[in-house]
């Protein structure tokens, strides 16, 4: 039998070689040293696959595999989820960068609350050259006692980074993973959540790095963005909130949670269907939402002054 580490690390990848060897190194300098990473690089067409294989040849724990053809970002993301026996997983974007203690103390923080499905730290917000540019204090936690509190919060976060959070593998087999679909981090957190509570090291641990290429800035329209998640998904704007609905009623039916929760859940789905849908006939924006962020006292900005000194 195989060595079964503790945590398995995926990291999709196309088109990565800006800044993915310093997101490598990142995860070679861990003061936790137990883990395993998968890559799959997604038909690059740069200098990612002779990045990979560099680290493929320096450190045992690394394993890369190369797509043939691009398969898209969400199935990307899905394939490179092979924890095995791996109690917990994560996932690390191409651009991001952990400090040196983030598994560690991630990890504990797991081992010490079996009711917490995932645990992530402070995060800060980085530019092209690693220098700090703001923090995510001023975002909603996803953290809360009940499965409906965190719920509402998934749906009316602006940003948030928890998707690159340490997590129970089981949880995540007991999902529907990331599907092709616009927002597709958005549901997979949603089952994630609904499974069990999100842990915080009050730390700021975890890097993340906002540049032109990112698929925020350089993806604009939801077409050009279905094509990221799954170039042979058909663009089809008119029945995707539709879709996005009915996906999160799936998921609220799919996870282990009490009928009560269920019910609290779908109002608040209909609620925020309703909100949304107002708001975009009616060309208001994020009206509604920036209301509820004035009244939690968070923003729907990162670029707040850094405070990670």
């Amino acid at each position: 039998m195989g060595y079964t580490p503790r945590v398995v690390i995926g990291v999709p990848v196309y088109n990565g070689e800006n800044y993915l060897r310093e997101a490598l190194e990142s995860i070679v300098n861990q003061t936790f040293t137990d883990f395993q990473v998968i890559i799959s690089d997604n038909a690059s067409t740069d200098a990612t696959p002779t990045i990979c294989r560099e680290f493929v040849e320096r450190d045992s724990r690394f394993t890369y595999y190369r797509q043939p053809e691009n398969i898209g970002g969400a199935p990307n993301f899905n394939f490179v989820f092979q924890p095995g026996d791996a109690p917990y997983f994560k996932w690390a974007a191409h651009d991001d960068i952990m400090a040196p203690d983030y598994l560690r103390q991630c990890v504990e923080l797991l081992d010490q609350n079996p009711n917490l499905s995932m645990v992530h730290s402070r995060s800060v917000t980085i530019d092209q050259q690693k220098r700090q540019i703001g923090t995510y204090d001023q975002q909603l936690r996803l953290n809360g006692r009940r499965a409906s509190d965190r719920f509402w919060r998934i749906l009316w976060v602006v940003h948030y980074t928890e998707v690159f959070g340490v997590m129970r593998s089981e949880m995540i087999a007991k999902t529907q993973m990331h599907p092709s679909i616009v927002g597709s981090d958005r549901h997979f957190m949603t089952e994630m959540i609904l499974q069990g509570d999100v842990g915080y090291v009050e730390e700021y641990l975890f890097l993340r790095r906002h540049h032109p290429e990112s698929f925020c800035n350089a993806l604009k329209d939801n077409q050009a963005r279905l094509q990221w998640f799954d170039p042979k998904a058909k663009a089809n704007t008119l029945f995707a909130s539709p879709r996005k609905m009915k996906e999160y009623v799936i998921s609220i039916f799919r996870m282990p949670i009490s009928w009560r929760e269920r019910i609290a859940c779908l109002w608040i789905l209909v609620e925020w269907t309703g909100r949304r849908t107002l708001e975009s006939v009616l060309g208001l924006g994020d009206n509604y939402r920036q209301q509820l962020m004035d009244a939690n006292g968070v923003s729907d900005t990162v670029a707040q002054p850094t405070r990670a000194n």
